[in-house]
């Protein structure tokens, strides 16, 4: 019997299922291959409160687009910011006019991938804008509040921390609101402008300085003679010429011209004064006389400039004074310590003189002048020492040899003495005939004026333990005592030097000698003399003895 297979079509039911589970294994490789909603995506901002208009920096990481675009409470505020290979975004932007309190800021890619999406929230501050930020008397001036609460009313804003609007000004709902005042009938200066309501309390909203001009301000109020000063003006003619500036009357500078807008930004140099307040002027051509800008001041106080000498080994040095009192009479101290220079200043507080300054350790160097009339300043410099220098060994050469006996009758007295250091088998003599064993003898490879020397001599090569050490030598030479030395025997030397501020010089190079006691021949000829006259002495007796026995 043959078996015959119909061949049947699918139904719509089934081709769908169909579809899906050939779909499904795709579609859970992208889940799978798509970035976790834990990726490390976030966003900082810096500052995260302010007002409007207030620079802002976002950075970022964990994105994975090319392009990101950042919103504002939902709106789009910038498009097409960069982002790195890394995944990082950096970018600055302006704080837009927005109601008081916290604003969401939020970040997305171009990668369409909805987790790609980081927040981060920044507080709005209210705030105020003047336009124009200075004006003379009776002047009309616009002001601006920005970041209130939206619809807040009851608005007032102050002058000085007196209320200056008649009505209260209320915001609209983006917390923004503009007024106008005229400019008090007040001494020029400036002000400090302000806002508060029922729900913005008083600080809350920054101070707004405000200045009734023509008006000048001058930065820094004190300093010495020769201190730059730099003045700033509103308020002036614009591009005003002939702006002049004066200092306790006479003229300082001249021919400025003011900008465009009336400002003006200059800098003068203080003149020679005597110590106390100064006044500086300024005034322009006809728009603004003399006596419309009030007067600065500035309070100059005493300096001393130090200029060391250039010759090498020179210990002198210049003290050049200014801003002291007229006629003052100035005493002089180096670290502390008197000392004999003294001088006297002339009409305008100025003095100069030239002090032979004493040698003391140390690179740093403090003068300080003291007036009777109550002038004082200090100062300090570093001293121009000469450095300690290489220094080369010269005598004796390398491996000499010295005796402690170099002739005969030493040799014999020191065999009665301590018989042993003759025969190198006990110490040198410490006491009675201690003669000069050697001259040690060295050279300094540059100049070595003022310089001091120390010597070290030792049993060992590293020196790790000294035999002898002598500081504070004055010449290129010391004369080494027998009894300097422990005993006989191997040693080697080395020197350096240190200059007068107390910088201490590389050990030179190391020579070997050797101390013995005496040299073979002489403690022969000794040990024959010492003999003989024994001998004799021995014979002498004898002979007086047999003389007496037969006599």
């Amino acid at each position: 019997m043959v078996l015959k297979y119909r061949k049947r079509k699918m139904s719509g039911v089934s081709r769908i299922l169909f579809f899906i589970s050939a779909l499904l294994p795709i579609m859970l490789s992208i889940v799978l291959m798509a970035p976790s909603g834990v990726s490390a995506t976030s966003i900082t901002l810096n500052p995260d409160s302010g007002k409007m208009g207030a620079k802002v920096t976002i950075t970022g990481d964990g994105f994975i687009g090319k392009m990101a675009t950042i919103y504002w409470d939902d709106k789009k505020l910038v498009q097409n910011v960069p982002i790195s290979k890394a995944g990082e975004i950096n970018h600055k932007f302006d704080v837009p006019s927005s109601t008081k309190g916290i604003h969401v800021v939020k970040v997305t890619d171009d990668s369409n991938w909805s987790n790609i999406t980081a927040t981060s929230n920044f507080s709005v501050r209210p705030s105020l804008i003047c336009e124009p930020p200075w004006g003379k008397i009776n002047t009309r001036i616009y002001i601006f509040g920005y970041g209130f609460a939206p619809n807040e009313g009851e608005i007032k804003f102050t002058w000085d921390g007196t209320p200056l609007s008649k009505v209260p000004i209320q915001a609209d709902k983006t917390g923004s609101w503009s007024s106008q005042f005229d400019v008090p009938n007040l001494p020029k200066g400036e002000y400090i402008l302000s806002a508060v309501s029922p729900s913005t309390g008083p600080g809350e909203v920054p101070d707004l300085l405000f200045t009734i001009s023509p008006f000048c301000k001058s930065t820094p109020a004190s300093g010495p003679v020769g201190t730059k000063v730099t003045i700033t003006g509103v308020g002036f003619r614009p591009g005003e010429d002939g702006l002049t500036f004066t200092w306790d009357g006479p003229i300082l500078d001249t021919n400025v011209v003011a900008q465009p807008n009336g400002t003006f930004s200059f800098v003068i140099t203080v003149p020679p004064s005597v110590k106390g307040r100064h006044i500086l002027g300024v005034y322009g051509s006809s728009f603004t006389p003399i006596g419309i800008v009030p007067d600065l001041e500035f309070e100059v106080t005493p300096s001393i400039a130090l200029t060391p000498s250039t010759v090498i080994g020179s210990r002198e040095l210049r003290v050049d004074g200014n801003g002291f009192n007229g006629n003052e009479i100035i005493a002089i101290k180096y670290d502390k310590a008197a000392t004999d220079a003294t001088a006297t200043t002339d009409a305008l507080g100025n003095f100069t003189l030239t002090m032979k300054v004493p040698s003391k350790p140390g690179k740093t160097h403090t003068v300080e002048a003291a007036g009777n009339k109550g002038g004082l300043a200090q100062a300090s410099y570093v001293s121009g020492s000469i450095p300690p220098p290489s220094l080369q060994l010269l005598a004796p050469g390398p491996g000499a040899i010295f005796y402690n006996y170099s002739s005969v009758v030493d040799a014999i007295a020191g065999l009665f003495r301590s018989p042993g250091s003759l025969l190198g088998i006990g110490p040198a003599p410490q006491s009675g005939g201690d003669a000069s064993l050697a001259t040690l003898g060295w050279s300094a490879k540059s100049d070595a004026t003022g310089m001091k020397y120390s010597l070290q001599i030792a049993k060992s090569a590293d020196f790790a333990s000294t035999a002898l050490q002598k500081d504070d030598i004055t010449t290129t030479t010391f004369n080494l005592q027998r009894s300097m030395l422990p005993n006989t025997g191997t040693y080697y030397w080395r020197v350096r030097a240190i200059n007068d501020v107390g910088d201490v010089g590389q050990w030179s190079n190391y020579w070997q000698f050797e101390s013995r006691a005496a040299s073979p021949l002489v403690i022969a000829i000794a040990i024959t003399i010492i003999a003989l006259i024994i001998a004799m002495i021995i014979f002498g007796i004898i002979a007086l003895v047999s003389r007496s026995r037969y006599s």
